[in-house]
C-alpha cells in the first residue's frame, strides 16, 4: 500500500481537506514508506498485538513536541482534528482515540536516536528537493519581475545547497558548532531529601518482604518512620539551618538507612525474594544502596563532591552539569553538542556526563565530508574550540576556523583591520545557533525535559530539533508558495494587459 494522498482521505461531514494546511504538507515532506521499512525489523509478525505503524508512532511524537503538551492531550487532539488523524496516516476521520496515551511511551523508546537522525536525513533532503523544483519552475516564468528574482534567489541561498558552478571538491558552505545543556525536570537537588527519599524506598522494601514472610518470622523489622520523617521536615522548613544541624540530620538518616539495607539482607537469608518486588521498586532499591553509599562516603570525608553522583532518585541518570552561566552556574541535565549545517540543526552528541565540547570539532567537520565530498568552507565556534589540534586540522584542510581567540591568545594575535571585519562577520553568524537553542528551550520544551528514561529523553530532544528543520521547510514552502502565485497574476495580468492593447491596435 502505497502513501495516502490527500484526496483519499475520507471526512463524514463532506467536503476535502485544505491541500496548503500546515500537517498536510508536512505530510509531503516526510518520506514515510521508507522510513517504515526502517522501523519495521523491531517487531515480529508471530508474537505479540499488531504494531502501529511508523507513520502513526512518530507523527504522534512530532504532534506533542511541535505543540508542547502531555501525552493524554496529544490523544485528545489527534481524536478532534481531522488534519491530525491525516498526518498519522489514518485513511478516514473516527471519532475514537486511534491508541491509548500509554502508548506514547513506547513512541518514543521505539524511535531511538539512529532512526531519527536517518529521518531528519532524508526529511532534510526530500524538503530541499521539494522546494528546488518549485524554484526551477518559477525561474523559468517570464512574468517574473527583479524583487521575485531577489526573493527567490534568497529562497535558493537557504537552502544550503553548493552551487553547480563550483568545483565539486572545494570547500564550501557554513558549519556553526556550540553545546548547551537541556536540564531535567527535577527539583534542586539537597542531599537531606536526596536521603529521606531513600529511606522510604528500604522502607517499602521492607513492608513488600514482610508480606512473602509472613508466618516464618515473628514481627516486622523495626522502622523509626515518624521520627526521620519529622526531623528531616524540621530542618527542610527553616531558612537558612545551621550546618551542624543538617549535618546532624543527615547523620540519623544515614543510619536509619543502613539500618533498613541490613534488615533487606537479613529477610533475604530468610528466604524473601527480590524478584517480587516489581521491576520499578527493585530498581530504586539499587539506586538508594548506591545514594547511601555515596552520600555516606560524603559525610565521613566531610566533603560535597564524589564521581558520578546522583542527584535524583527517579532519574539517577542525571549529573550535575558545571556551565558557569550568569545565573546557573550549575544545571542538572544533559549536556548537547549541536551545529547549524548551512541553516539545519542536527543533533552530534547527548551525554548527561559533562565534557569538552571542543573534542567534537574535528569529527563533526569529517562528518560533514563525509555526507557531501568536501569540506565545510569556515567553521564558526566559541572560545572553548580554539584549540591547537582544531586549529591545526582547520588550516590543514584549508577551513576558515573563526571564534573569539583565548584570553591568553588574544594579545598575542594581531589582525588586520580585514581580518576584523571578517571575524565581525563571522561572529555575527555564529549568534544563529544561539536563536537556535533559545528556540529550542523556550518553543519546543527543551527547558524542562519531562520525560523519565534515557530512551525516552534522547528522543525527544532530537524530535525537538527535528521540529525546527521542518518548520523551516514549511516556512520556505508557503513562502514559495506565494511567490509563484504572485508570478502567475503578473502573467494574466500581462496577458490582460497584452490582449487589450491588441483591441486598441485593431480599432
Amino acid at each position: 500500500m502505497g502513501q495516502l494522498s490527500i484526496e483519499e482521505f475520507h471526512s463524514p461531514f463532506g467536503g476535502k481537506l485544505d491541500p496548503n494546511n500546515r500537517w498536510v504538507l508536512l505530510h509531503k515532506v516526510i518520506p514515510w514508506m521508507p522510513l517504515e521499512s526502517d522501523y519495521a525489523p523491531q517487531f515480529t509478525a508471530k508474537t505479540g498485538a499488531p504494531a502501529k505503524p511508523f507513520q502513526m508512532a512518530f507523527g504522534a511524537v512530532y504532534i506533542q513536541q511541535r505543540l508542547g503538551v502531555t501525552d493524554r492531550e496529544t490523544v485528545a487532539l489527534i481524536t478532534e482534528s481531522p488534519y491530525l488523524q491525516f498526518f498519522i496516516g489514518l485513511g478516514g476521520y473516527q471519532p475514537l482515540p486511534p491508541f491509548d496515551p500509554s502508548m506514547m511511551v513506547h513512541f518514543r523508546k521505539r524511535i531511538g536516536p539512529d532512526l531519527m537522525k536517518v529521518c531528519n536525513d532524508m526529511t532534510k533532503a526530500n524538503g530541499i528537493a521539494m522546494i528546488q523544483e518549485l524554484l526551477a519552475e518559477s525561474q523559468q516564468e517570464d512574468g517574473t519581475d527583479q524583487e521575485q528574482q531577489k526573493q527567490l534567489a534568497a529562497i535558493e541561498e537557504e537552502l544550503g545547497v553548493k552551487p553547480a558552478s563550483l568545483e565539486a571538491d572545494s570547500n564550501w558552505g557554513t558549519l556553526i558548532l556550540d553545546a548547551t545543556c537541556v536540564p531535567d525536570d527535577i527539583p534542586y537537588p539537597v542531599d537531606l531529601r536526596l536521603l529521606d527519599e531513600s529511606r522510604e524506598t528500604t522502607e517499602k522494601v521492607i513492608d513488600e518482604l514482610f508480606k512473602q514472610l509472613q508466618g516464618k518470622i515473628g514481627r516486622k523489622p523495626r522502622c523509626n518512620r515518624d521520627k526521620a520523617h519529622n526531623l528531616f521536615l524540621t530542618i527542610i522548613k527553616k531558612k537558612k539551618p545551621k550546618r551542624e544541624e543538617i549535618r546532624e540530620a543527615k547523620r540519623f538518616q544515614l543510619n536509619e538507612i543502613s539500618r533498613n539495607l541490613r534488615a533487606v539482607d537479613d529477610m533475604i537469608h530468610c528466604g524473601a525474594v527480590l524478584s517480587a518486588l516489581g521491576s520499578q521498586l527493585y530498581h530504586k532499591l539499587l539506586i538508594a544502596s548506591e545514594i547511601y553509599r555515596q552520600q555516606q562516603d560524603m559525610y565521613d570525608n566531610d566533603s560535597r563532591r564524589i564521581d558520578d553522583r546522583i542527584v535524583n532518585l527517579s532519574k539517577p541518570h542525571v549529573r550535575p552539569i558545571v556551565r558557569g552561566k550568569a545565573g546557573k552556574k550549575t544545571e542538572f541535565g544533559a549536556k548537547i553538542s549541536i551545529s547549524d549545517d548551512n541553516g539545519f540543526v542536527d543533533v552530534d552528541r547527548i551525554s548527561w556526563d559533562n565534557y569538552n565540547e571542543a573534542n567534537d570539532l574535528i569529527a563533526r567537520a569529517m562528518q560533514y565530508k563525509g555526507e557531501r565530498g568536501y569540506y565545510p568552507a569556515r567553521i564558526c565556534a566559541d572560545s572553548i574550540y580554539m584549540t591547537s589540534d582544531n586549529k591545526k586540522f582547520c588550516a590543514d584542510n584549508n577551513i576558515r576556523l573563526s571564534g573569539r581567540p583565548r584570553k591568553k591568545q588574544a594579545g598575542a594575535e594581531m589582525q588586520t583591520p580585514e581580518q576584523q571585519e571578517l571575524f565581525k562577520s563571522d561572529l555575527r553568524k555564529r549568534s544563529v545557533i544561539e536563536g537556535r537553542i533559545g528556540t529550542g528551550k523556550r518553543k519546543y520544551g527543551l527547558d524542562r525535559i519531562l520525560t523519565k528514561l534515557v530512551a525516552t529523553s534522547r528522543t525527544v530532544i532530537m524530535m525537538a530539533f527535528f521540529v525546527m528543520n521542518a518548520e523551516k521547510i514549511l516556512r520556505l514552502l508557503r513562502l514559495l508558495f506565494v511567490l509563484v502565485v504572485s508570478i502567475y497574476f503578473a502573467m494574466l495580468w500581462l496577458w490582460a494587459s497584452w490582449r487589450r492593447s491588441g483591441r486598441l491596435w485593431a480599432t
